[in-house]
């Protein structure tokens, strides 16, 4: 799938909480250099977090978030856990910035479940 770009109307969580609502959290954000160059990331789920989640990355001190992967399932066995994935940024080649990971609601792209802390894509990255 290719990336997205969209405006995001609002954010319902803080960054790197869980949501009351979601009951993720993002516990970890790094870079793989590999071809293509991929994103590391982990999170921890509770048994009311939603089945299936979207990931996306939003640019620090912009509107437009970037959907990277779409239908995520968001559980391993037992109700409450911690996983890890990775996923290709090579679609960022020249978007060099500061931006955070987010998670977003399959059903409702304007509903952000849970944020990252603020990292870093240097030139060199993409």
């Amino acid at each position: 799938m290719a990336p997205i770009v969209v405006v995001a109307r609002s954010l319902t969580s803080q960054s790197n909480t869980f949501s009351s609502k979601s009951g993720f959290k993002i516990t970890s954000v790094s870079f793989l250099k590999t071809q293509p160059v991929t994103l590391l990331y982990s999170w921890t789920y509770e048994r009311k977090s939603p089945p299936y989640f979207t990931v996306a990355v939003i640019k620090v001190g912009s509107d437009k978030i970037t959907f990277l992967k779409t239908n995520l399932f968001t559980k391993g066995e037992g109700l409450t856990g911690e996983l890890s994935t990775n996923i290709d940024i090579s679609s960022l080649k020249g978007l060099s910035g500061k931006y955070v990971l987010a998670f977003v609601n399959s059903n409702d792209l304007k509903e952000v479940f849970a944020k990252s802390e603020t990292f870093q894509i240097k030139k060199s990255y993409v």
